[in-house]
């Protein structure tokens, strides 16, 4: 699956590539050029690692094999300014057995506003207008009331313990 660059009503979600994921290494003004965005500077938001990049890096290496589809969120405008400001990022991660997984994540002063449920519905739509994918799997930590949240909401139901100790896995199905 290739990612596209998708719109929601609040939200452009632009897809993570190699240059994207080598300009968030270096530094916050580079991404921003490539983003056209306004980027921060608490970025990254939580979760989002060098070591996460690397592996990201890695997989969108080889598009034929690649099972990672993912996305920057960039607000369209923000109050006082004018210009679009990167709030988060998320995607998929194809598993073999033809199911995948939906991971995401937002900058703390944009968490709790409808951004995550408006991103993940946005990629939901994508995902299962592509035919192939029957099954969208979501693990998070109990603890995270507002992330079952944004899962309940885009229609997801619990599925069990999550393959990490101490998570619950949650899943929807097409």
């Amino acid at each position: 699956m290739i990612a596209h660059e998708l719109k929601s009503h609040r939200l452009i979600l632009v897809p993570v590539t190699v240059a994207s994921c080598t300009a968030e290494l270096k530094e916050n003004h580079e991404l921003s050029l490539l983003l056209n965005a306004v980027v921060p500077g608490e970025w990254p938001p939580p979760l989002v690692t060098p070591e996460t990049l690397h592996e990201f890096i890695g997989m969108l290496t080889d598009p034929i094999s690649c099972r990672l589809c993912a996305w920057y969120w960039i607000l369209k405008s923000a109050g006082k300014t004018s210009r679009p400001v990167l709030i988060g990022s998320g995607g998929l991660y194809m598993n073999e057995d033809g199911s995948c997984e939906i991971g995401y994540s937002v900058l703390m002063a944009f968490q709790c506003q409808g951004y995550a449920t408006e991103a993940v519905s946005t990629i939901l739509d994508f995902v299962f207008s592509q035919g192939d994918i029957e099954t969208v799997y979501a693990t998070t930590y109990p603890h995270l009331t507002p992330s079952i949240r944004v899962l309940e909401k885009n229609k997801f139901t619990p599925d069990g313990p999550g393959r990490e100790e101490g998570t619950i896995r949650f899943c929807i199905r097409r």
